[in-house]
């Protein structure tokens, strides 16, 4: 917890970048944006500070790619069956959305209910922009999303992406065209991942005994009293080896120390290099992290709360020097969201 923390503390520094500088996370009101490293921008409504206790909220989620082209979609996430038309300030609307059935996910998700995408979306967008409240009825009371703060997001949104006075904008569209909105960059290569022969268990297990043993006095500090430290190895590649030790949990998150080790020299156990250079320098393994030796992803997913809903997740992967930062999404806002709905800070792609 005390590292989530830090990170929501790194997360209102980014704030206070520059809007050209992305990532960054930024609160307006009762609504978050979210710009990655190729400036996709993720606006989520939050549930407002006077909210009264039982009132129901859904996260209003809207996503657009940078670009002129940029792909805009909208989202509204409900763990509540929906119906009907969205209410605008109370006054019934007809809008072009994708209808879904709550029955149609699992019981603990929270499914996006209705969409629309593109030139829908735009036109869902600006029914909105000007309004203080969004509702759906459900079976009992209605569930909202509050609109307050929304024209200061989508404005952001344009903003980073270089919308402002282009005919694309959300929040201030002008007579520039569309062709005058840079281009989104590329994202960084991933790095390329060979899935290596798997250790035997006896192999295995003799790096994990003796790794473990080497590296205590460097994870042991972190053991609390009743806790049993845990180790697990995977191989990396022929040479060398990643050690995974938990050393403790609290009621939803564990912590971890991570080690790269020789395969035929565990005693030689170093901690897991990081690469630098990313704006985000406290996003690190925690929470729940994971080893996929078919995939080489190293991943992490920190919860802010033990329904879920909120939190960190991250992968890395290995490149024969270092984990080097492949994702990463944060949700601060506990409205229930899977973390395959987070808004992403940092994205990669696969080698050509």
């Amino acid at each position: 917890m005390r590292r989530f923390l830090t990170l929501l503390t790194c997360l209102a520094a980014c704030s206070t970048h520059a809007a050209d500088d992305p990532p960054l996370s930024r609160d307006i009101k009762d609504w978050n944006v979210t710009c990655d490293n190729v400036r996709t921008c993720t606006a989520v409504s939050t549930r407002p500070a006077h909210a009264e206790k039982g009132e129901l909220y859904f996260p209003l989620r809207i996503t657009r790619k940078a670009g002129a082209d940029g792909a805009l979609h909208i989202g509204v996430f409900s763990y509540v069956e929906v119906h009907g038309d969205p209410l605008i300030d109370g006054e019934p609307m007809r809008m072009p959305l994708v209808q879904r059935k709550r029955s149609d996910y699992d019981v603990s998700d929270v499914p996006e209910l209705r969409s629309a995408s593109d030139a829908d979306a735009l036109t869902f967008i600006k029914a909105l922009r000007n309004a203080g409240e969004l509702a759906f009825s459900t079976s009992d009371d209605p569930t909202r999303a509050s609109l307050n703060g929304l024209t200061g997001a989508l404005l952001l949104m344009d903003d980073v992406q270089g919308r402002v006075g282009t005919v694309t904008a959300l929040a201030k569209p002008g007579p520039a065209p569309a062709s005058s909105v840079p281009a989104a960059p590329a994202a960084p290569l991933a790095p390329d991942w060979k899935t290596p022969a798997a250790l035997s268990k006896a192999q295995a297990e003799h790096v994990r005994a003796v790794a473990m043993n080497v590296s205590s006095q460097s994870w042991q500090v972190e053991v609390l009293d009743g806790d049993e430290p845990k180790g697990e190895v995977h191989a990396l590649n022929a040479e060398q080896a990643l050690l995974i030790v938990q050393t403790g949990c609290s009621a939803y998150n564990c912590t971890y120390r991570l080690y790269v080790t020789p395969i035929d020299a565990p005693e030689q156990v170093k901690a897991a290099p990081f690469a630098d250079g990313v704006v985000l320098p406290d996003v690190e393994p925690n929470g729940s992290v994971a080893f996929d030796p078919q995939t080489g992803e190293l991943t992490s997913l920190a919860l802010a709360m033990g329904m879920g809903g909120c939190g960190t997740a991250a992968s890395w992967r290995y490149d024969g020097a270092q984990f080097v930062l492949t994702h990463a999404a944060q949700m601060n806002a506990c409205m229930g969201l899977r973390d395959q709905d987070w808004p992403v800070l940092w994205e990669t792609r696969a080698q050509p």
